[in-house]
């Protein structure tokens, strides 16, 4: 039996995916298999994998088409042999020896979920600053720096401990939401169906939420394993702008989760003020010209909440359409105290 299977969706990365192959293949950790699902990718990417693949045996490529990342994700999935999965973006990659520390710790503990930090990445043309291992020319360097999701930021009080989803109940949003910040057990997620939504932002939100409320045996490792490129042109992660209803689709995906595993009592409060606290944040950042159709949905959104969960600040919330970033935040607060 294969120990690990390594998921990575590929779309339109062919400027990155070798590094990112590269610092996979090169682990002293050697017992793993990579699935490649190549997402419709219309540059060199496939091209890229197939000469990989011919290389190195313990890559595997799904071809299919453009579907979008919590898809080609869930394809890996579907396939994959590995007593572990993690999953990898196909423009960011791995530390040295990182694999060996995951497994190793998720060994010891026998972890459903085993919990990690990252690095924030940034390219740069610094030419002063020493030259990252895979960079593409002699121009090329890597910043790395502390982030929002950096093992400094995993709470504390958990640390050197195995716990449960009951423990952290109220908790569940201190731990990063990330797929590429934990290694899952195939046998857990394959026994609780758990899924990536098929969504253009956001895919990590339900299976984070619904792993993080199942799992029985959770651990941290407070070391940063990943490299996470934050600078990288046309990734969705970079738009200033909002132009998809994700936090919408995320709210009402979490909904149904919780009513099907008949959790809804238990999580309402917290479920309810996080994700939609993130759809009122995104209708202050949403694209001007497509910001009606968006405003439309999150009305019928906000009727919902009002109707089902009759407490909380959106109670007595009351945004318009034309409301900026700022006049939303101050309304929030606002309608806490009308």
């Amino acid at each position: 039996m294969t120990k690990l299977s390594i998921i990575i969706p590929v779309y339109n990365v062919e400027n990155y995916i070798s590094k990112c192959l590269d610092s996979i293949l090169n682990q002293n950790f050697k017992d793993f298999e990579v699935i490649c699902v190549n997402d419709g990718s219309c540059d060199n990417s496939l091209q890229i994998l197939q000469k990989y693949a011919l290389k190195d045996s313990r890559v595997v490529i799904i071809d299919k088409e453009n579907e979008g990342s919590g898809v080609a994700r869930n394809a890996g999935l579907a396939v994959a042999k590995g007593e572990y999965i993690y999953f990898v973006d196909g423009d960011d990659w791995l530390e040295d020896n990182a694999l060996e520390q995951m497994i190793s710790q998720a060994d010891k503990n026998n972890t459903d979920i085993l919990i990690f930090g990252g690095l924030s990445c940034y390219e740069t043309k610094n030419s002063t600053l020493p030259l990252e291992d895979g960079a593409r020319s002699s121009g090329e360097v890597y910043r790395k720096q502390y982030g929002g999701y950096s093992a400094d930021k995993l709470p504390k009080k958990y640390l050197n401990k195995i716990f449960s989803a009951k423990d952290i109940k109220n908790d569940i949003f201190k731990f990063p939401s990330t797929a590429w910040t934990k290694l899952y057990k195939r046998e857990f997620l394959l026994k609780n169906n758990i899924k990536f939504q098929p969504i253009k932002a956001g895919q990590d939100q339900l299976p984070f939420f619904h792993s993080m409320i199942t799992a029985e045996r959770i651990s941290l490792l407070p070391l940063n394993l990943y490299c996470y490129r934050k600078n990288r042109k046309g990734a969705v992660t970079a738009a200033k702008k909002k132009k998809n209803f994700s936090p919408i689709f995320v709210f009402y995906g979490i909904e149904e989760l919780l009513k099907n595993t008949g959790l809804l009592e238990d999580y309402k409060k917290i479920f309810v003020n996080k994700y939609f606290s993130k759809a009122t944040s995104w209708l202050g950042k949403f694209d001007d010209d497509l910001k009606p159709g968006y405003f439309e949905e999150y009305s019928k959104l906000l009727k919902h909440i009002q109707k089902e969960y009759p407490f909380g600040w959106w109670i007595k919330f009351n945004p318009k359409a034309n409301d900026g970033y700022w006049m939303l935040k101050f309304k929030k607060i606002f309608s806490r105290y009308i």
